[in-house]
């Protein structure tokens, strides 16, 4: 029964299949954690020197003298263990008799359906941190042992949060007032950041106060409304609908809370790493998706199990949180 399946997840089969399938799209791994930003991890575990987040300039040295040692963050997290994400699909022995029956093209359609499906389930499981890495820590539904639902906790540390001198549905405010509040918050950030792709991320109720704000100025070219963002002068504030579900509270989390702005350099050292798999079949290699399977007895049939070990890892001192109204 093994072998029916055998020569379609083998690593280069398998990779074929990822390949033939459709991309992948979700909100938040596509903004801040793109493919250019996930890398491979050789080990089972991350330390604070291996998530690559930026240090401060340093002093220049003279010449003949030695160099300037980069000392590391004491008091940063020191390791992070990802946990696994490995759904899994039960397929029975009627099933894979029915397999049997049909020719080498269509057996590949039947496992890369199967694939897809798992795959589809482990991104959406990594978008969901991703969400949860902007708030600086993720607080992610855990399964022990004993079936019971946890918490998993990976700290990153806490954004820093920025006071408007108004909030922007206050009555009469003002096209300036508006503006010098975008201003206070890329003041804060550019003294802790120096990435130049900045975003602000909202949520329906926000877009919607700035559409009646910008309805009210006689300066169009101030703030532009457009399907899916405001522009306010050069800074764009982009709708934000991402959310996951939270097993252990039995409800959907958004990304961003309501009335708030989160903001983002997301060129300044965001990245995402996939750690090496608990996996003999896989060879404990650090890849970014792998399936294995296994022989159940009674009753018979063959377990398909995903996996991978992804961790976002985001620079606190590139975000941002904003009450913007009222």
């Amino acid at each position: 029964m093994l072998d029916i399946l055998k020569n379609f997840l083998k690593i280069d089969a398998l990779v074929g299949t990822l390949n033939r399938l459709p991309p992948l799209r979700s909100f938040m791994m596509d903004l801040v954690y793109p493919e250019s930003v996930r890398w491979n991890h050789p080990f089972d575990r991350l330390v604070h020197s291996d998530l690559g987040l930026p240090t401060k300039n340093i002093p220049l040295v003279t010449r003949g003298s030695v160099s300037y040692a980069l000392t590391p963050d004491t008091t940063a997290l020191k390791q992070i263990d990802p946990a696994n994400i490995t759904p899994s699909i039960i397929v029975n022995a009627s099933d894979l008799n029915r397999l049997r029956t049909l020719g080498l093209a269509q057996q590949q359609q039947w496992v890369d359906k199967k694939i897809d499906e798992l795959r589809r389930t482990a991104r959406k499981t990594t978008e969901a941190m991703a969400i949860q890495s902007i708030t600086g820590k993720i607080n992610y539904d855990i399964r022990g042992a004993d079936g019971n639902i946890d918490k998993y906790v990976v700290d990153y540390g806490t954004p820093e949060i920025v006071v408007l001198d108004k909030k922007w549905d206050a009555n009469g405010i003002k096209a300036g007032e508006v503006t010098a509040g975008v201003g206070q918050i890329m003041r804060s950030l550019k003294k802790t950041s120096d990435g130049t792709n900045i975003v602000h991320l909202i949520n329906w109720d926000v877009y919607s106060a700035l559409v009646t704000i910008a309805a009210s100025f006689n300066n169009p070219e101030l703030i532009k409304v457009f399907e899916d963002h405001v522009q306010i002068g050069n800074a764009k504030f982009l709708i934000c609908a991402a959310q996951y579900y939270d097993y252990k509270a039995k409800t959907y989390v958004d990304a961003v809370p309501a009335k708030h702005a989160v903001t983002l350099a997301i060129d300044d050292a965001f990245s995402l790493a996939y750690c090496a798999l608990d996996s003999i079949d896989a060879n404990f290699a650090a890849l970014a998706f792998h399936v294995n399977q296994v022989k159940l007895d009674d009753p018979e049939s063959i377990k398909l199990i995903g996996q991978t070990r992804s961790m976002p890892i985001p620079n606190v001192s590139a975000i941002r949180k904003t009450q913007v109204i009222s």
